[in-house]
């Protein structure tokens, strides 16, 4: 299990970050994403797993103009 924006959310184990967010819905092209408190670049999402009880926040990119 980790933390997803504070909500607990069963994963399998050594999951990556993209399948994360695919599972939740975001498009990792749309957002900001920090990982135990840590900035997480998106140059570095297709290789960075995750641990257990990972605390993963995603903030969406504001969009408009």
């Amino acid at each position: 299990m980790l933390y997803f924006n504070d909500k607990p959310v069963e994963v399998p184990a050594g999951i990556k970050l993209p399948e994360l967010l695919r599972l939740q819905g975001r498009d990792s092209e749309l957002v900001l994403v920090t990982v135990d408190g840590k900035f997480v670049p998106r140059s570095e999402y297709s290789g960075f797993t995750l641990a257990e009880g990972a605390r993963v926040l995603v903030r969406e990119l504001p969009s408009g103009g």
